[in-house]
């Protein structure tokens, strides 16, 4: 039977076979022409079209017109990646590469790919920032970009807060949902809306049992930029922020009044420490707490306050199951603004902590 030519993008059902039209429709340049529909070969045919976006994938390119010209470049020109993190930097170039090549030599754990200059893997050492030359050729000529790239050491939880956004720039998983009367202020760096202010509200996300955050005895590092509307009241304690299973085996840090005395506390399943010490209202500041697996270090503005004795009994497991910014259980309520917050799987040193604070790559010592 002959097929006849089906034109102004207008699908025949009863000469053209249905799934073509999911090919069709990713590839609108393509008519069901006259053909064999069992040669490949055939440019008109369904066959050929199902093995160009088979190889498409397979080489690891968008199956889309390519419209880069001869612009050639990374998503972005400065890269901090994080130690043992997997990272994948795409090009935005889409011609045919015959070579790509990078120089110096990529830090190692990271390969770059001869023939997309897609940069990936996990890089496995610490680095301050290089600059990295990009050159790729093709069968018209030679492009070159410059990316710098440094490798700190890993947070799992990033949250920047930039315009508002709960994104996490870090490896866990994360889905926020903010409540409803969640709204963002100035960030600590000076950016419009690059923080987000509680008040009596709170945000949570859902964490499972595989959760990368430490639990248990194990060492982690919590930082954060807290600013609140005022000096708690005799009494008073906030939550700012808290993982793990409700009022039994949590992991969390807030702020607390005991008689009059305002301190810093982080609580651990059946144990907490507590260092004294205000946080200015309407003042941004940096705090960080540095668990060892035994002892809790405070840290503000990158300079370190004590390490108090720890309280408690029991057991010292912390069950991943939630994780909540601005409450406990919808109570004790964090009234204040909060930015740049990151969780680490290590105990940081009090350089790097200091590094935390300035907004330095983390490379310790």
């Amino acid at each position: 039977m002959k097929i006849r030519p089906i034109n102004n993008l207008q699908l025949n059902f009863q000469t053209c076979h249905f799934r073509f039209i999911f090919l069709f429709l990713l590839f609108p340049v393509f008519t069901c022409n006259p053909s064999d529909f069992n040669n490949a070969g055939d440019v008109y045919s369904r066959e050929y079209n199902e093995t160009q976006i088979l190889a498409c994938l397979l080489k690891g390119k968008d199956c889309f017109p390519c419209t880069s010209g001869n612009s050639f470049s990374y998503p972005k020109s400065e890269y901090l990646l994080g130690q043992n993190f997997p990272v994948s930097i795409k090009t935005n170039f889409c011609n045919q590469v015959t070579k790509c090549t990078v120089s110096p030599a990529l830090p190692a754990g990271l390969t770059i790919n001869n023939e997309t200059c897609e940069i990936s893997g996990a890089p496995s050492i610490l680095a301050n920032y290089i600059d990295y030359t990009v050159t790729l050729n093709t069968s018209s000529g030679e492009l070159s970009t410059t990316l710098r790239i440094a490798i700190e050491i890993g947070s799992f939880v990033h949250l920047k807060f930039t315009d508002g956004s709960l994104e996490n720039s870090g490896i866990q998983p994360l889905i926020l949902t903010a409540g409803p009367t969640l709204s963002t202020t100035t960030g600590y760096e000076g950016d419009t809306n690059g923080a987000i202010h509680l008040n009596n509200t709170d945000i949570t996300s859902q964490i499972g049992g595989d959760s990368m955050l430490p639990s248990g005895t194990l060492p982690r590092t919590i930082c954060i930029w807290l600013k609140p509307n005022a000096l708690l009241g005799s009494g008073v304690q906030e939550l700012i922020l808290t993982y793990g299973t409700l009022f039994s085996n949590a992991c969390g840090f807030g702020l607390q009044n005991t008689a009059g005395v305002t301190g810093l506390y982080f609580t651990r399943a059946n144990f907490s420490a507590k260092q004294t010490f205000a946080p200015p209202a309407n003042v941004w500041t940096h705090i960080c707490i540095v668990f060892d697996g035994t002892n809790s270090s405070f840290y503000t503005n990158g300079t370190f306050l004590g390490t108090p004795a720890t309280t408690g009994s029991g057991l010292v497991d912390t069950i991943l199951q939630k994780i909540t910014f601005g409450s406990w259980g919808g109570g004790y309520y964090y009234h204040g603004a909060i930015d740049g917050f990151r969780v680490f799987g290590s105990a940081l040193s009090a350089t790097a902590v200091n590094q935390v604070y300035q907004g330095l790559p983390v490379v310790g010592p």
